[in-house]
């Protein structure tokens, strides 16, 4: 039986209801958070027992690796030499980068072929990453200009989670998101609204709402003596939603309204900028108003609603998997009532929403918008960085003053006094003073890595051979205009 981390899903494998699936994802999850939210996909499974999605995990640091449940060993990808990236990317983009690191090819080839083996047949990839660690968020530079040079042969759906209050993950995670938004840009240059994009979208989470969320359940007087883990709840309730997304649609029909897997594929791949997905349940009885106001408060609220700005969203989607006794959901009513809340959102996008039918006792909505600018989460997160610079500042530049004099008569009077010129030391004897050479004075070398002694070895090998595979052949030529551009 596959993974059952949500209720829609723990009733779907109990009967044995998932045989195929929309889009053929392929799973990669860079960094500690990245691993985390992959090694969730890897532990969803056909009906059959067949894994659904192939997935590797990929980090500098092995110990981030070592609690996975579902990826394999063989299938975690630990970089020989490297222990981490200290929350630093530029670590990473560094030590890939061929003009800085003269090894780079062969960490390259290393990716390529592990990708080779793991996503042969997949259709799309979703990377999965914190936006502000240091592998994970270095990756997804990385990942960027591999995108231009034509390293992968299948779309990319970026899946990030924004981090809160620390203020080196909250900078990592602005230049990130920038960095995200020109590539958007240039992305629309060369490519049509029918295209299907090589960046295909980007998914964010709020790790702030997610935090805040789970805090107040734990309030709530009947969780007060639960546990309640806002990352591992948070993680399952994302991924899921991701996963039901993906599997409804091609398992569940319809006698009205069928929302069918090549409409699930068409908001997925060409958009090319941010979606956003939503999901309540409906309990018996059911009511048109109840509904409305579940579908507002998903949208608004939900786990991946991030202040959306859902007015510049090109396309939209979604279904109401409904109980087969439920007939409300085939009044015109209904479909009137739905209709007017994407409008209230939204009243220019294209899209379809459907009714699938299956047999539980209550029913699920699931609403997604594609095509969005960069959301306002991002501006609010760099507008709470700045506040937390300046307080440091302040605090910084915060003087006390002392009156020392009555202790200093104190001092004088001593027989112990510590102010007293000593003669030369015994241990150091040439008494300089100073931190010289000093464990946090970092040097760095203008066109070398800092490498540890270990990746030095590995370095002095004899250099691979270039890859013969798919990923990073370099043979698709979506980029050619884009390296004409570079030229104006």
């Amino acid at each position: 039986m596959g993974l059952s981390n949500s209720k829609v899903l723990s009733f779907m494998n109990e009967n044995a209801l998932i045989d195929d699936v929309s889009l053929k994802f392929g799973v990669i999850g860079a960094g500690q958070k990245g691993n985390k939210d992959a090694d969730i996909f890897a532990g969803y499974t056909y009906a059959n027992g067949s894994q659904i999605y192939p997935t590797i995990a990929v980090n500098f640091s092995k110990t981030d690796m070592m609690h996975l449940k579902n990826i394999p060993e063989d299938d975690r990808i630990y970089f020989k030499g490297f222990k981490g990236a200290a929350r630093t990317p530029s670590v990473v983009v560094e030590t890939f980068d061929p003009e800085i690191n003269p090894d780079a090819h062969i960490l390259r080839n290393q990716l390529a072929e592990v990708m080779e083996r793991k996503f042969g047949h997949v259709e799309h990839l979703i990377i999965c990453a914190g936006a502000g660690g240091g592998f994970g968020t270095g990756f997804i530079s990385l990942v960027l200009s591999l995108i231009k040079e034509n390293f992968f042969p299948v779309p990319i759906t970026l899946l990030l989670s924004l981090p809160f209050d620390d203020p080196t993950e909250m900078s990592n995670a602005i230049l990130l998101m920038s960095e995200i938004n020109e590539f958007i840009k240039l992305q629309d240059e060369l490519f049509g609204p029918g295209d299907i994009k090589p960046l295909a979208s980007v998914i964010l989470t709020d790790n702030k709402k997610l935090f805040n969320d789970f805090s107040n359940k734990k309030d709530h007087r009947i969780h007060n003596d639960s546990l309640i883990s806002w990352k591992d709840l948070g993680n399952d309730a994302i991924i899921s939603t991701i996963h039901e997304v993906n599997v409804i649609p091609a398992n569940f029909g319809s006698d009205n309204i069928t929302y069918d897997p090549s409409d699930f594929v068409k908001l997925f791949q060409l958009s090319g900028k941010f979606l956003s997905i939503h999901k309540a349940n409906i309990k018996p009885p059911y009511d048109v108003e109840d509904l409305k106001v579940l579908m507002k408060n998903s949208i608004m609220r939900g786990y991946f609603a991030c202040d959306h700005n859902y007015d510049t969203a090109t396309m939209y989607g979604g279904f109401v998997l409904r109980p087969s006794s439920a007939t409300i959901f085939k009044d015109v009513k209904t479909e009137q009532t739905i209709k007017q809340v994407i409008r209230d959102f939204n009243d220019t996008a294209q899209g379809k929403y459907g009714d699938p039918i299956w047999h539980e006792s209550y029913a699920v909505v699931y609403t997604m918008f594609a095509g969005m600018i960069m959301p306002n989460r991002v501006v609010e997160m760099t507008n709470e960085y700045h506040e937390i610079l300046e307080k440091q500042k302040r605090i910084k530049a915060k003087e006390i003053e002392v009156n020392i004099e009555s202790a200093m008569e104190a001092v004088a009077n001593s027989s112990f006094n510590p102010y007293q010129k000593r003669g030369g030391n015994r241990f150091g004897s040439s008494g300089a003073a100073g931190t010289v050479g000093s464990v946090f004075k970092r040097k760095q070398t203008a066109g070398t890595s800092s490498n540890t002694d270990e990746q030095t070895d590995q370095q002095t090998q004899p250099a691979e051979k270039e890859t013969k595979n798919k990923f990073g052949s370099g043979s698709i030529n979506a980029w050619e205009k884009w390296k004409q551009l570079q030229g104006r």
